[in-house]
């Protein structure tokens, strides 16, 4: 418990100046008794003789301000970074708990997709102490087969322009944290906090969100019993084990027409079933609407998905007649579009109705010293192109926040 009197200069103690009903003030405090500190609080008034003397001893004019024994820490973050480092129990001459002691980073970039690989990557040319977080490696731009779009490569595959990208970041050879997911996250104040379902905990100064999108789901009868087991989401991934067959697939926009064209390299037949005429490029229509094996069904929409061990029949109804058919089909792949991964955020930044991250021009999210970039903001035209910009952006972003504020 803290002892009210006089600031003292022993070793082992610190000194907490404070205003009575000050924020900041109160979460010093609580911070410094839930790490089981001892302390010495001073109250102050601006403009009297005791803050004249704290200005003059910590050199400064906020509140609150904190000295361990004769060496100044600074304010409630300078006093949350210090502790997290090890260096505020070095400084009392006290032995650091047994824990382990984290480093601050100057970034972390959650999600490994283009935007985050890209803000990784200017995070580092910048010489940022920087470490990428995500699931996986390439997004959702691992879920096609080929770009024919991205400057400089009339057509690649995906994977190799992941390769690419990955090659470039090792150059750097920055730290890197794959395979775990998010689980909570601490954005106020100078550092933030993200932990990973491992336990592991970062401390940053700035954290660029370029979490990115996931499937939509149809949410119908049989949907969520059957996939993998011919319900899919990803033509790239699972288009090879249908050969011969016959397929659906389930959408009207670029992501739906790809996934047929992935298909027409295998299967035997394939239903386009849209309740919109195809919203996709002319160029990809074009190669499927006189595909023999290509059938396309715009108006209509799926209701049911029927199988056992797997996937037999894909029910679909008349938006006009109401009448029903159903479609012998063994597999179905899902392409309706896509759900921003925002949900740790939505909370805490403010997002659009679709869930998308709101940011100004500079990636800013309107929370000091958090940024986002790519697919899970607002910014129009769902592009590998577009979110790789858009993440050297944050990053730019990012490194000059941290000169400004520190």
């Amino acid at each position: 418990m803290p002892r009210k009197k006089a600031a003292g200069k022993e070793t082992g103690i610190i000194t907490l100046y404070a205003l009575p009903g000050c924020p900041f003030c109160e979460r010093a405090r609580s911070f410094l008794e839930q790490k089981g500190l001892p302390f010495t609080e001073v109250p102050v008034e601006p403009g009297s003789a005791g803050y004249q003397a704290m200005v003059e001893e910590t050199g400064g004019m906020a509140l609150p301000q904190v000295m361990a024994g004769d060496r100044r820490v600074g304010g409630y973050g300078d006093l949350v970074e210090a502790e997290a480092t090890g260096a505020l129990y070095e400084w009392l001459g006290m032995p650091a708990p047994g824990r382990e002691i984290h480093a601050i980073w100057d970034t972390v970039v959650l999600g490994a997709g283009p935007a985050g690989l890209s803000a990784a990557l200017y995070a580092a040319r910048k010489m940022m102490k920087v470490v990428l977080v995500s699931r996986d490696v390439g997004g959702q731009v691992g879920r096609s087969y080929d770009i024919e779009n991205y400057l400089g490569f009339p057509r690649i595959e995906t994977a190799e322009l992941i390769g690419n990208f990955e090659k470039h970041l090792d150059r750097y050879r920055l730290e890197k944290d794959i395979g775990q997911s998010v689980v909570s996250l601490r954005l106020g104040g100078r550092i933030k906090h993200v932990v990973l379902e491992n336990g592991r905990t970062y401390f940053c100064r700035t954290l660029i969100v370029a979490t990115g999108k996931r499937s939509r789901k149809l949410n119908i009868p049989g949907e969520a019993g059957l996939v993998g087991r011919g319900v899919s989401y990803c033509s790239t991934c699972d288009a090879p084990l249908f050969a011969g067959e016959k397929t659906a697939v389930v959408g009207g926009g670029n992501s739906a027409v790809e996934a047929v064209i992935d298909l027409l390299k295998v299967a035997d037949h394939i239903t386009l079933v849209s309740t919109t005429p195809l919203t996709a490029d002319p160029v990809l229509i074009q190669r499927i609407v006189k595909q023999p094996k290509v059938k396309i069904l715009t108006g209509h929409e799926p209701v049911a998905i029927t199988g056992n061990d797997g996937v037999t029949r894909l029910t679909v109804r008349n938006l006009v007649t109401g009448r029903e058919r159903k479609l012998a089909v063994t597999g179905v792949f899902v392409e309706i579009g896509l759900l921003p991964n925002s949900e740790l955020f939505v909370d805490v930044l403010s997002t659009n109705r679709l869930g998308e991250i709101l940011v100004d021009s500079n990636c800013r999210t309107g929370m000091a010293g958090v940024f986002a970039c790519g697919d899970v903001t607002q910014v129009p035209y769902k592009q590998v192109i577009i979110a790789a910009g858009e993440g050297a952006k944050a990053a730019l972003s990012a490194h000059e926040y941290l000169l400004v504020s520190h």
